[in-house]
Parts: structure tokens; sequence; C-alpha cells
């Protein structure tokens, strides 16, 4: 694996403007980059190990964040104030997400527990548990809600996606998914599909049956070890983009891409290569025309959707600066 390489790209979000990325960091800090200049206009300070993700609230003036430190956090936009520290969790804490009315917060992690809290109080209101085992990956990688709010999706350590009912908190059913790990799910723009990732395959569910529409594969390298990374779907629904690393077995890096199809038919589009270690962020800018790459290389990568060439990098140096 890559050293300690700071400050490191965990994930992308992008402003509804499309004027502000935030990037979560691997040295624990979140941060507000001008996408005009590539600037840092501000850093969120708080969290004491990698933050995984950092995603704003509907209105915007909240902002979610999660991390190894075992704490997912909310904070204010405007004073970039922390106003809760939600915790209860024995491992990292991979994904945060509020619910479409702002009301509630989410947090996953890697022992398997879903928690919600209130966002006004910071009051925790339920723990989900899929699996308790010790047998079994009983992480909850990611989860998104549905379209109303009253259903939340899991992605579970077993390869399986979990549909829990918000409101009495239980959980509804569950069908496997993939072979071993459901590690990311993102709904499409219209609600229409739900996009699963794990195993290097991604999975298209039509939303009104649950059946699998379409599989998507990474492309593969005979004797590396594939990880998968994360997801995206264009604003449009048109594309969707996923990420992955294939490790030889002294863990040295065997390939870094991301891979852009079109969602509709399943074509692939084009395959991105460029960065030195993980691409943990992946987000479209909101006309589209371009793709975004954010690394443990601490390099932030444009991608012209039109041609599939890079357009423009911008680097967060380790010394601070960015």
């Amino acid at each position: 694996m890559p050293p300690n390489v700071k400050p490191g790209v965990g994930g992308l979000s992008l402003s509804r403007d499309g004027k502000t990325l935030v990037v979560a960091g691997g040295d624990a800090k979140v941060r507000f980059v001008d996408m005009a200049t590539g600037a840092v206009q501000r850093t969120l300070t708080g969290h004491t190990n990698m933050v995984y993700r950092a995603i704003f609230s509907a209105d915007e003036k909240l902002l979610a964040s999660s991390s190894r430190d075992h704490t997912a956090r909310v904070w204010d936009v405007a004073s970039g104030r922390e106003l809760h520290q939600m915790g209860g969790f024995r491992c990292s804490v991979k994904a945060v997400a509020f619910s479409p009315d702002g009301q509630t917060v989410a947090a996953s992690g890697n022992d398997g527990m879903l928690k919600l809290w209130d966002v006004r109080t910071g009051t925790e209101l339920k723990s989900l548990v899929h699996i308790n085992s010790a047998d079994i990956d009983m992480a909850t990688y990611s989860f998104v809600f549905s379209h109303d709010g009253k259903k939340i999706y899991a992605g579970n350590g077993d390869g399986t996606i979990s549909e829990w009912d918000v409101g009495s908190g239980k959980e509804v059913r569950f069908w496997k998914a993939h072979d071993y790990t459901a590690f990311r799910l993102l709904f499409s723009p219209d609600y229409h599909l739900l996009a699963s990732f794990g195993d290097s395959v991604v999975k298209l569910w039509d939303t009104s049956t649950w059946r699998e529409v379409r599989s998507l594969s990474m492309p593969r390298t005979a004797g590396a070890s594939p990880r998968s990374s994360t997801i995206t779907f264009s604003h449009d629904g048109k594309l969707i983009a996923a990420s992955d690393i294939g490790l030889d077995p002294k863990n040295n890096y065997v390939y870094v891409q991301a891979i852009v199809w079109n969602a509709k038919t399943g074509e692939k589009l084009f395959t991105i290569a460029g960065h030195k270690f993980d691409i943990d962020g992946l987000v479209f800018t909101r006309d589209d025309h371009f793709l975004l790459t954010g690394s443990v290389d601490t390099t932030i990568k444009f991608w012209d959707m039109k041609t599939g060439h890079e357009a423009r990098t911008i680097n967060l140096r380790p010394d601070g600066g960015q």
C-alpha cells in the first residue's frame, strides 16, 4: 500500500452551484477548494484521522463528515464550527449522509452499525445492524436514502444489499448483490436505478422491480488482486464512472484506473489512468463536461468527457499550503 501520503483525497463533493469542491482529506482535514482557481478557500479541522466522506446537506447550510477516527461530525458551513460529534462506533466510519428532508444524519462503519441522529440536537435515534459475526465481514461500507427518505439501502461486507425501514428501524429485506462485498451504493439522479459496486463489478438495479438490469466489469490484470474504490453518476444520468486498483501479492500497485460507461447501453467510453495511488474521489462537474478524480496521491484531475483526456490538475501540497 502507499506510504502515508498527505493530504491524500478520501472523497469529493461539489456544491450545487458547481463553484466549490469539498475534499475529504487523508490528513484529517476537510478542504473547500475553489473550482476556478484550485485554491483552498477554507479548512475544517477537528477529526484526528483520515476523513473518508464530506457531504453537504440539501440546503448546503451543514456539512457532514465521516472518519477513521471512529466518528462522524456535523459542521456549520457558514462559520466552519463543529456542531455535533457522533460516536458509538468501534471502527472506522466509512459513510455518512443526510436524509432528504435534512432532519436526520446517518453514518455507518466497519463494525456493522448504521446509526441515525437528529440533526438539530445530535441525539442518536436508531442503531441498525445487518449481521453480527466474527466469521463474516460485517461492515456496512455505504448506504443511501430513498428519494422520500423512508428507506435506507445499505451495502454490506457479506455482499448483500439491505433495505431498512427508517420509521421502524427494521430490515425489511436483503439480497445477494456481489460475491464478496457490496462496497458502494448510489442512486441515479432520477432514482430509477441503484448502482452497487463490489468485487470490481458495477451492477445496476431497477428500483421498481429490484432486478439487475446491467453488469459492468472493470478490466482486470492476471495475477493482480482488484480492490474497488468508488462510483459516481453524471448529473444527467447518462454516464457512470467507477474506480479501482490492482495489487500484486506484495501489495505493489499493478494498476490504478477509472472507467466511464454509457449508463443506458453499458458501452465503455473511457479508461482513465494517470494517478499513482487509489482514486477515492469521483464527481462530475455540474455541466457534466468533466469528470474529477481525486487520489491518495494528493492530486485532483479533470478529464474531458468528449475526449477522455486530462485537461487540468489540482495539487494538494503536503506542506499544508493546500
